[in-house]
């Protein structure tokens, strides 16, 4: 009788020891995956320092420790597309682990030329001023149904929160001005821009084109002979449109700063996206890249622990950011009502 319910303890006990080895430890040992090397290639626009920023904190805040970092910064302009396609075989030759295209306008190059070559090398990407499936990047938000996924922005929203903040900003203003063609590469804008005046015009406001037929190497002269006709009154409003042949890796030779300067002259807002505006502007609500980057920096992570790229939604920028420069505004003349200071997720009080 003892002997039995001895053998009976035995086994039950034996039996938790089992139960128990079964069950993972409720902090989970460091995974081999995040000390392994890593190469990462990055293909961007200069304006998404902020989104190559997040995305490698991103990855060494989730513990990412021998990551190897091989990037190429392009400017605007009619060969872009094949200098990224250029800069991809580069990646490839080199054997990255995975691609990171800053913009849309460097992921659909880079997603052609791996397909070009048979190449399934993952690709994460961000698009912000195309909708992703209409521009090819991907066949749904659900699955790109290729070797990419990534984060967009919502073009319409965010135009409209603009349009929003700027009849609480000038309520009086009619009249919006925007460099175009001739000034803004097609393939940048080519979806935004459309999108803006159906919001404008929505809205109340009336577009106001300044154009060029200069050779893109004559942009910058050709501007500033335009924007010297402009006078005060002529508009109320000037809209900076992201993508342009004038511009340069300094911020004093850029588009955005030289229109910064004719709005201060003209005495009227200027709404810039927020990758720009640290050049000028004077307020921009768009998609808050460095979170965009840390967004992208979880999917590469899914994608190092052995999820297809194509399994992973895509998802839209999570947060969206309204950026004010206050003293910016007083030299044009405008004053931020209360109520935008208090919503504004960032005061900049520096020129």
């Amino acid at each position: 009788m003892f002997v039995g319910a001895l053998v009976i303890v035995v086994a039950t006990a034996l039996l938790f020891t089992k139960i128990f080895q079964a069950i993972p430890p409720s902090v989970p040992l460091p995974s081999k995956v995040l000390s392994e090397p890593k190469t990462i290639g990055i293909i961007s626009f200069r304006q998404q320092a902020k989104a190559v920023e997040g995305l490698k904190e991103g990855l060494k805040e989730l513990g990412y420790s021998n990551i190897t970092y091989k990037e190429f910064i392009i400017l605007p302009s009619d060969n872009m597309m094949k200098e990224v396609a250029a800069n991809t075989k580069t990646l490839l030759g080199e054997k990255v682990d995975l691609i990171y295209a800053g913009l849309e306008f460097q992921a659909l190059p880079v997603i052609t030329t791996t397909k070009e070559m048979g190449n399934n090398t993952p690709i994460i990407f961000s698009s912000a001023f195309h909708d992703p499936v209409a521009y090819g990047l991907a066949k749904s938000f659900l699955s790109s149904g290729n070797n990419a996924t990534g984060v967009a922005l919502n073009i319409v929203e965010v135009i409209q929160k603009q349009l929003e903040f700027l009849k609480k900003i000038k309520p009086d203003a009619q009249k919006i001005g925007v460099f175009t063609d001739g000034f803004m590469v097609p393939p940048l804008s080519d979806e935004f821009y459309p999108e803006l005046r159906r919001q404008a015009a929505k809205f109340g406001y009336e577009v106001v084109e300044y154009t060029t037929d200069a050779p893109p190497p004559q942009a910058e002269a050709a501007w500033h002979t335009v924007a010297a006709t402009i006078k005060p009154g002529d508009i109320d409003v000037l809209y900076h449109l992201a993508g342009h042949y004038f511009d340069s890796q300094e911020k004093s030779g850029a588009q955005e700063f030289a229109e910064s300067e004719l709005a201060s002259r003209l005495k009227i807002v200027m709404v810039a996206p927020l990758e720009d505006l640290a050049n000028g502007g004077t307020f921009g609500y768009s998609g808050d890249y460095t979170g965009a980057g840390k967004q992208s920096a979880r999917m590469a992570d899914k994608i190092f622990r052995g999820i297809k790229p194509s399994d992973i939604p895509l998802e839209y920028i999570k947060h969206v950011s309204l950026v004010v420069y206050p003293t910016r505004a007083r030299q044009a003349g405008v004053e931020f009502p209360e109520f935008i200071l208090s919503i504004a997720d960032k005061i900049i009080t520096e020129q």
